[in-house]
């Protein structure tokens, strides 16, 4: 990997920008605070209005204006148009270890800003009600979208807005090789592109994907039983009181969020199975919740009890 603390000159940006994207490695740009941005790179500001996807409910749309960097600016001051290739991947990661994984195509076709105030004043915080956290900050910088009179946007809800973003790197694809069974199959491909989506912005399988569990995620879900898992994705606060981990697409209709929760667990069962994980018998019952591994209850939370009838 590549990392720039300051902005090297428009050719060198270019060949390094191919040379990796083809390669599949990354190359990684620290952020600098805003007034660099607007001083040092000749940047400006906008103010944005979305619609606030932390704090909205089915119901009630929460409006924010918040002050933001252009995000396709951004990517053609640092990586030209390296990033518009294809396979390109945009990625975010926040202070806290959350990763954010963007297709360079969304970028072209939906509009992105970086924020990095409130344009009313207000402090740069949220409530992340989901997973129950509030008076989150923001910064350093915030990834939101022009959602407003974007339907599908807001069908999508708070994925792909991380915020606490203090890196951004330009990979390549290489890194789903890492991720893809022997066997590959379609099913296969979109249950991968799904856990990305969804599940690997916390967790991480074979040291790819966020970094706020130490746990693989392969090996942390090892015990479970499928149905049991599914019902934990569906609805992680049936299981762990409080926890952090929000529900799968709670925007989406259910038939499709229950397709991507099926995805998901079948790449599990696969990648599980080519890795000779010794999982034993996978079922968690009431009575045995003090069995499951110390890794688990770090990747999913801590909790007290197990109880599978409640809510």
């Amino acid at each position: 990997m590549f990392i720039l603390r300051s902005l090297p000159n428009l050719p060198l940006i270019i060949i390094m920008g191919l040379a990796l994207v083809r390669s599949g490695a990354a190359l990684a740009f620290e952020l600098p605070a805003p007034a660099t941005l607007l001083n040092e790179y000749s940047l400006k500001s906008q103010n944005i209005s979305v619609i606030e996807p932390h704090e909205s409910k089915e119901n009630h749309a929460v409006m924010v204006r918040y002050q933001a960097f252009s995000m396709t600016d951004l990517l053609t001051k640092w990586f030209s148009d390296s990033w518009k290739l294809p396979g390109a991947e945009i990625v975010f990661f926040a202070k806290d270890g959350y990763r954010s994984d963007v297709n360079g195509d969304k970028f072209n076709k939906y509009h992105a800003f970086l924020a990095f105030a409130r344009a009313d004043g207000l402090p740069f915080i949220i409530d992340n009600t989901s997973q129950n956290q509030y008076k989150v900050p923001l910064g350093p910088y915030y990834l939101i979208w022009a959602n407003q009179d974007n339907q599908e946007l807001q069908r999508q809800g708070a994925y792909n807005w991380p915020y606490q973003v203090n890196t951004i790197e330009l990979h390549g694809s290489s890194e789903n090789s890492l991720l893809l069974p022997q066997k590959r199959t379609q099913y296969l491909e979109q249950g991968l592109s799904d856990i990305k989506t969804y599940c690997l912005t916390c967790h991480h399988i074979r040291g790819v994907g966020g970094k706020k569990y130490p746990v693989d995620l392969l090996q942390a879900t090892c015990q479970w039983a499928n149905s049991d898992l599914k019902a934990l994705i569906r609805s992680p606060g049936r299981f762990i009181p409080n926890s952090t981990m929000p529900s799968l697409g709670p925007l989406l209709p259910p038939k499709e969020s229950r397709l991507i929760i099926e995805r998901v667990v079948n790449y599990l069962n696969v990648m599980q199975t080519e890795q000779h994980l010794s999982c034993g018998k996978k079922t968690i019952p009431d009575s045995s919740i003090k069995s499951i591994s110390k890794g688990l209850l770090h990747s999913f939370g801590t909790y007290s009890r197990f109880n599978r009838n409640k809510g």
